[in-house]
């Protein structure tokens, strides 16, 4: 008798259709409001350009991803993939592909085996075409 296994990957996302945007001084003058409201409710403090959203749990380590950023995860192939948070805290897709990761290594090695020479002046403007 085969008995055949799957494996698969789960990941969830948190779908909001309400989302509350404040600003700084909204918050600085209502913080345990925004607080209290975080836990029901997803909440952005506007600050100039950007946003701070806020990501109520129960762990500190547990970290927020944007749907965008699941996909581009599971574009790369799966025999490919590792957790790009134990490489880079920003989690950074770059470090979520192994072939990078190992073509770095390689490169880092490779280096420490060359010898590195500065060019002269005249051989820099040379090298880059401005002579």
């Amino acid at each position: 008798m085969v008995i055949s296994k799957k494996v698969y990957t789960f990941a969830y996302t948190k779908k909001y259709t309400i989302m509350k945007v404040i600003t700084t001084r909204d918050f600085r003058n209502n913080t345990k409001t925004y607080f209290e409201l975080a836990e029901k409710e997803r909440i952005a403090v506007k600050r100039g350009k950007k946003f701070i959203n806020f990501m109520v749990s129960k762990d500190p380590d547990e970290v927020y991803i944007s749907e965008n950023w699941l996909q581009e995860f599971f574009a790369i192939p799966q025999e490919f993939r590792c957790n790009p948070f134990d490489i880079s805290p920003s989690g950074d897709l770059f470090w979520a592909d192994k072939r990078n990761v190992e073509q770095l290594k390689q490169t880092v090695e490779a280096s420490k085996t060359t010898k590195w020479t500065r060019l002269k002046k005249e051989d820099q403007k040379k090298f880059l075409g401005l002579e």
